[in-house]
């Protein structure tokens, strides 16, 4: 009588290991009452006082219903400082915040998902790092008038192993498969150009953020990507399930010494949304170049 109950632990035990946990880029925190501005005012103010430093927020697609906060950690700002390089794209975490039917809906990037992404074969040796974010998060949302605490973002969700050498697919990029959007002008005079041109108006970006290591030349931006070819034109076009995927912008812009380079769109937006049909894709089939030549305004003067 015993054997059913011994079998159906062993199946168990082997589904365990046969299928180890898998990652999904968002976490949906739950739900707060209030108006958009209110609840955003409450979250920043929850993340500061959760050792995260809040950088700015901005609606993508100027879409009055959504809004991210952009926030980094002294953590996080130590990697970048010590691992250098592309590892400036891991500086920044985002939160989302949508207004639906019932409240506003809080939802961010898992720290563990994007940080095996970004920090590849160095991930192990931080993991702590991650995990202990993940916590951070937790506990800052733990007094939401709803708590939901599920990620979401993907049916089944990447392992970690696979997240530290994704692409979407055979021939397309990896992480290190940057945009160079400029290459061999000195440091000073990009970061010069970057916010002259801005402020101009006249690039069809503009900047959400930034966060600077001055002593490595290194300066990561967030940018919102404006124009006819903008987020407002690409957005609805891959983000329409529920949850959307707030907090999958802005799109970053990392200057390292005398190069500005850029994640590729096609390994970027893929990371993003794991589960896009390639039918999906091929709508956007223009966006990954439409995004660079974006960014690219904001350097104009810089070549």
């Amino acid at each position: 009588m015993k054997k059913p109950c011994f079998t159906l632990f062993a199946l168990v035990l082997i589904s365990h290991w046969a299928y180890p946990e898998t990652l999904k880029p968002y976490i949906m925190a739950g739900e707060e009452q209030g108006t958009l501005s209110e609840v955003q005012l409450s979250v920043t103010g929850k993340l500061a006082v959760s050792g995260f430093e809040v950088l700015n927020s901005y609606s993508p697609a100027d879409d009055p219903s959504l809004s991210v906060i952009c926030v980094t950690h002294a953590d996080l700002k130590q990697l970048a400082a010590e691992k250098g390089g592309l590892t400036g794209f891991a500086m920044v975490l985002r939160v989302g915040l949508e207004a639906t039917d019932t409240g506003i809906s809080v939802s961010y990037m898992n720290p563990v998902y994007w940080g095996a992404a970004y920090l590849r074969s160095d991930y192990e040796s931080v993991e702590s790092v991650y995990t202990d974010l993940q916590a951070k998060f937790e506990a800052t949302f733990s007094d939401l008038s709803t708590v939901i605490g599920e990620p979401f973002g993907s049916k089944k969700g990447l392992k970690d192993r696979k997240l530290k050498k994704y692409h979407y697919m055979m021939a397309m990029p990896y992480f290190d498969d940057v945009n160079v959007l400029s290459e061999g002008v000195p440091y000073e005079q990009s970061i010069a150009a970057i916010e002259a041109n801005a402020a101009s108006g006249n690039a069809d970006a503009v900047i959400v953020y930034k966060i600077e290591l001055p002593g490595m030349k290194m300066a990561l931006y967030g940018t919102g990507i404006t124009g006819e070819k903008g987020e407002a034109t690409f957005l609805p076009k891959i983000d329409f399930n529920e949850p959307r995927h707030a907090a999958f912008l802005p799109y970053e812009m990392l200057v390292l010494d005398n190069r500005v380079v850029s994640l590729h769109g096609k390994y970027r937006i893929a990371l993003s949304f794991p589960d896009l049909k390639m039918g999906t894709f091929m709508k956007i089939m223009s966006t990954p170049g439409d995004i660079a030549k974006a960014q690219e305004s904001l350097l104009l003067s810089a070549e």
